[in-house]
């Protein structure tokens, strides 16, 4: 069983990840590579989406979209807050920032991104793990064993590194990262400009909100 969860935590952790680079470029008009890690996976989806699916297939197994919707932004919330305290405490840095979010708390967490995990948990309990989960149960024992056991051990090196490299610098994983990225970011560079990144028309239209409001309360 276990086995099979590591699996499944890591098919999502890299489903997060490319999610995450994908929606973010477009945010921000640029290549923005999300990892938190060396590899290409993001292990806070692995944890959430894992932790979702356990409680709604063995303890809410009749569970209504309005439930999974409202576990997935509290579940978010819950998750995101104290990792990020963690990281900036421990780390000295961070890998998000909601500060500029309408209704964050601390730039650690946001209405307007627990709704969007909210609606991510949706996807992922009705569209991802129908087809996932019996993917993975149909895998003979042997296979899932030998997969789950090189992921765990990746997933281990790749967290060794990944704090060294946050601490010191690690300068061939340093230099293959940098050439990933000036490739990614000459590719998004064709066909995407900062100045018309979707968060230029988000914030733009949260001041115009923010300046209706004012001039009638001053009114």
């Amino acid at each position: 069983m276990i086995a099979k969860y590591m699996i499944y935590f890591t098919v999502m952790a890299v489903t997060g990840y490319i999610y995450e680079c994908i929606a973010m470029t477009l945010w921000l008009g640029r290549w923005d590579n999300r990892g938190s890690l060396y590899g290409p996976l993001i292990p806070i989806y692995g944890i959430g989406s894992l932790l979702g699916s356990i409680l709604f297939m063995n303890y809410l197994p009749d569970h209504t979209p309005l439930q999974v919707f409202m576990t997935g932004m509290i579940g978010s919330a819950v998750l995101e807050y104290p990792t990020h305290y963690m990281i900036e405490k421990y780390l000295h840095t961070s890998f998000w920032d909601y500060s500029r979010s309408p209704l964050n708390l601390h730039g650690r967490i946001c209405l307007p991104a627990a709704v969007g995990f909210g609606i991510g948990a949706l996807v992922i309990i009705y569209v991802f793990n129908p087809v996932l989960i019996p993917w993975i149960e149909s895998m003979p024992e042997n296979t899932v064993n030998a997969a789950a056991s090189a992921a765990a051990f990746v997933l281990v090196l790749d967290i060794c590194f990944s704090f060294k490299g946050l601490r010191s610098a690690n300068p061939r994983l340093d230099a293959g990262t940098a050439h990933i990225d000036r490739v990614m970011t000459s590719f998004a560079g064709r066909y995407l400009t900062e100045n018309k990144g979707l968060d230029n028309v988000f914030f733009a239209a949260v001041d115009k909100v923010s300046a209706l409001f004012r001039k009638k309360s001053d009114e």
